[in-house]
């Protein structure tokens, strides 16, 4: 092999490297799921399109299992309707919750340092510690989830395990993985949009896109810590220009229609449909925007959430 050949091996070694970091960087800490019983496979059974909870032969357990009717001490809802429920995660330090379980897939979003733990499964069986995620990480971390058979998360540290969970109720039922382990889709479903440069922030709180953009940009709650924003800009309407003075998680359960985008300088970009064909959820990571807007020049709605977090510093 020659040095040419040599070279090029190496950069590629270094492009791999700097793309697992990457992923990793973007990705929530878990604890490692409890081991699989005995003669119990990993592979999820594959259904037909449309097959419900119900009537898919993979899901026996009853609605009082669901987590925040099995552990509400751990489990709070936020904001609830036909399309999503956004829930506060919270388990105190040395505390095991009750068991319980996630019908719906979701994307798990973390703001702060994450402590050790463990899972223990469906069977009682615990799994091996970890899931810790320091202080200085490139928040917002995230996790595109599956359904989750029963399970209890027990916090082996000092401190409380905290994250928020969107459960998208209208994406297609998918069976859980063995022994309440949860499956992760973070490798091809989560994305982070590169920074807008520009010299200095000199725009305003009153530009903030929930204020410019009421009819669009829709605040079902806001606590210290974040604000969940729905957006909706129908067929042939546009949003009004504003900013996003937070750093964000776009969160998509349906393809997106093709437009026109208008940043602050009057410089417009074509943008195509996405997500048709894809299997979701989908969710991009992205920094504070300067003023912006969207028009939607297709025959179908733009629909998705924005989770604003007020308090991290944006890393990327």
């Amino acid at each position: 092999m020659g040095k040419t050949d040599v070279a090029v091996v190496l950069l590629s070694l270094v492009a791999l490297v700097i793309g697992f970091f990457k992923l990793e960087a973007q990705t929530a800490g878990q604890a490692p799921p409890a081991p699989a019983a005995k003669g119990t496979g990993a592979a999820m059974p594959k259904l037909a399109p449309g097959m419900t909870k119900d009537k898919s032969g993979c899901w026996p357990w009853p609605d009082s299992l669901d987590a925040v009717r099995a552990a509400p001490e751990n489990h709070v809802v936020l904001y609830e309707d036909e399309n999503v429920r956004m829930v506060d995660v919270h388990t105190p330090p040395m505390q095991t919750n009750h068991k319980h379980d996630h019908q719906w897939l979701s994307v798990f979003m973390q703001d702060e340092a994450q402590p050790k733990g463990r899972d223990h499964g469906s069977d009682g069986t615990a799994g091996p510690a970890g899931g810790v995620i320091p202080a200085d990480a490139a928040f917002p971390l995230l996790n595109v989830a599956g359904t989750q058979a029963p399970h209890a998360f027990e916090d082996l540290d000092t401190f409380t395990k905290h994250f928020y969970r969107a459960e998208l109720k209208k994406i297609p039922f998918e069976c859980p993985g063995p022994n309440g382990a949860m499956a992760s889709y973070n490798k091809d479903r989560v994305t982070t949009l590169p920074d807008v440069k520009v010299d200095s922030w000199s725009w305003p709180d009153s530009t903030d896109q929930i204020i410019t953009s009421r009819k669009t940009d829709i605040v079902h709650f806001e606590t210290f810590d974040l604000r969940f924003v729905e957006v909706t800009i129908p067929a042939g309407q546009k949003q009004e220009m504003g900013a996003q003075l937070y750093p964000s998680v776009l969160i998509f359960y349906e393809r997106q229609p093709k437009g026109v985008t208008t940043s602050y300088d009057g410089k417009t970009t074509q943008v195509d449909r996405k997500f048709e064909g894809v299997k979701f959820p989908r969710a991009t990571r992205e920094g504070k925007q300067p003023p912006h807007s969207f028009e939607n020049t297709d025959t179908f709605p733009a629909h998705y959430y924005r989770v604003e977090f007020k308090k991290i510093q944006w890393k990327g």
